[in-house]
């Protein structure tokens, strides 16, 4: 192993592992669900990461240090390489993660010089994140009586064992940056979010209808490619956003020639965004606990409802059945919240705008405009939905598509509104409307808060392991 390769070379084998943990589909093995893989990635880059701190003599900038978090790593031998002992916190920290899966990882470093400090760098992170509440309850029965807009089973698959509700007690999961614990040992902060706003509701009705249905109907076929190369609704072989949003993050830090510490570095941050996002989608999920458009639309007693209406589903990428819409409720959208967090670590980390991605920059391509390109942000991305081997619904092997994207604001904005033309969200689970800007609607706001947190919290004295550019 090269050790200009390291950070990227165990990234490569955690998403292997998660890939493998998909091969049933979205029921998962070990880590099922986006929200266990945004922990599981989290802890497996923290661990990565203080490895690069200890090796690099910058203990108080390690994640154990700036969380306070009890540990017996012994003191850093001589002769220790990079190589070992970041190798040491990888494969402990993804065999504790993914033990079904450990036998191909590589450990033939494991009599190296300092192999040691980097397991017991993990095994302390491990350990600390095992109380964490990660456990506890991750699917319960539908309500029995829910009320108008209250979320429920997809009437497509009322008796399935995957529309039980998952993750309905995920916010109180302890966030990976400024969690903040009752008593009880419960989370007491997140993220603000306003309620999704009714004033919207019949329009984006009409919108889901019309373009998210299982007939293309007013969607078009770019419209369709958006909802499907998006997916990773933890399809057969493919997995769960978490995995996908790693990919890009690949993608894009190719050819910039950042060093093992500034990958460590960015790496670690982006998936603790991705963790705390999840924690704090899911916690209003349930807070506000929205019903789906699979529901939405055929419980409308306007002129715009339809009792017949079924929407187009996750993509049913390798044999994934049915028009499945995902089983825990619409507000705000998982999807978004991921996306924007991580996109905003990428571009505060890399310092590729000026500031933080707005919000007012995102809504600029609903608007039908096309803002101008950052040369800094520009990165084209095959999905693994869209790579010329995946199979489609009906057995058809699916067209490779390569996406340029001119700036983190697009992605951010089509990732969002992908899930429209699937049919399995409301507009306003993304992102507000231009009357709204300024109010923390949906998941892309939230996300992009989120993001900000992160890169504060990696920043707060004593700084970071690395100079990111």
């Amino acid at each position: 192993m090269e050790a200009t390769m390291s950070v990227l070379y165990w990234n490569c084998v955690l998403l292997e592992a998660s890939r493998r943990d998909f091969t049933k589909g979205f029921v998962g093995g070990q880590q099922p669900g986006p929200i266990r893989t945004s922990r599981a990635m989290a802890i497996v880059h923290l661990a990565i990461h203080d490895a690069v701190a200890f090796h690099s003599g910058s203990v108080g900038s390690a994640y154990l240090t700036k969380k306070g978090i009890p540990h017996a790593v012994p003191p850093l031998p001589a002769g220790a390489t990079l190589d070992a002992v970041v190798a040491g916190a990888a494969v402990t920290a993804i065999r504790a993660m993914y033990p079904n899966h450990s036998g191909p990882i590589d450990d033939s470093l494991s009599n190296e010089t300092g192999y040691p400090v980097g397991v017991a760098i993990a095994r302390a992170l491990v350990d600390y994140r095992s109380r964490d509440g990660w456990d506890v309850m991750l699917h319960d029965d539908q309500l029995p009586m829910p009320g108008h807009f209250e979320h429920r089973a997809d009437p497509h698959q009322p008796g399935e064992p995957g529309q039980r509700r998952l993750g309905p007690k995920w916010g109180k999961v302890w966030r990976f940056t400024d969690s903040v614990l009752d008593a009880d040992g419960h989370e007491t902060h997140h993220e603000h979010l306003d309620p999704w706003p009714q004033s919207d509701y019949p329009a984006q009705l009409r919108e889901v209808r019309d373009h998210g249905g299982a007939q293309r109907g007013a969607r078009s076929a770019e419209q369709e490619r958006i909802g499907v190369y998006w997916g990773y609704d933890g399809a057969n072989g493919l997995g769960v956003p978490p995995r996908l949003y790693n990919q890009v993050a690949r993608r894009i830090v190719d050819g910039k020639g950042l060093t093992e510490a500034q990958l460590a570095d960015l790496f670690a941050r982006l998936n603790v965004a991705m963790a705390d996002a999840a924690i704090d989608a899911w916690h209003w999920k349930y807070h506000y606990n929205l019903w789906r458009p699979a529901v939405g639309v055929r419980l409308e007693t306007s002129a715009d409802g339809d009792p017949f209406w079924c929407p187009h589903g996750i993509p049913r990428t390798n044999n994934t059945p049915g028009h499945y819409t995902p089983d825990f409720p619409a507000y705000p959208s998982g999807h978004a919240t991921f996306g924007a967090a991580l996109f905003q670590v990428l571009r505060l980390a890399l310092a590729t705008g000026n500031g933080p991605i707005p919000i007012a920059d995102v809504l600029a391509f609903g608007g039908g405009e096309k803002p101008a390109a950052a040369p800094s942000e520009t990165f084209s991305f095959v999905s693994d939905e869209l790579d010329g081997a995946s199979l489609d619904a009906d057995g058809s092997v699916r067209t490779r598509v390569e996406k340029r994207f001119d700036s983190f604001a697009e992605a951010v904005w089509e990732n969002s509104v992908s899930r429209v033309y699937l049919g399995v969200h409301w507009r306003f689970d993304g992102i507000p409307s231009p009357d709204d800007a300024a109010s923390p609607i949906g998941g892309v706001p939230l996300g992009l808060a989120i993001g900000e947190k992160t890169n504060d919290f990696f920043n707060a004295v004593p700084g970071a392991i690395s100079d990111l550019p």
